[in-house]
């Protein structure tokens, strides 16, 4: 899938969790370069990673995940 497809699956996720009781509270969603923490356009291939923060009530929620865009050992 492309950059713009992932962001839009996780925001789906994120707008859902902010609709729960206690309701999630966004700080970021970045979909980045690893090697310079640069925003990806669609037109990335290799490794990024999808970064968000967020706060539950008093909770603040950290999380990435390692995402390879393009045929797997490609480089960026």
């Amino acid at each position: 899938g492309s950059a713009t497809a992932v962001r839009d699956a996780a925001r789906l996720v994120l707008d859902d969790a902010a609709r729960a009781t206690p309701p999630l509270e966004l700080d970021y969603l970045a979909l980045v370069d690893p090697s310079d923490f640069t925003e990806i356009g669609d037109d990335h291939t290799g490794e990024a990673v999808l970064a968000v923060a967020a706060r539950v009530g008093a909770t603040r929620l950290i999380d990435n995940v390692h995402l390879t865009f393009g045929p797997l050992g490609a480089a960026s």
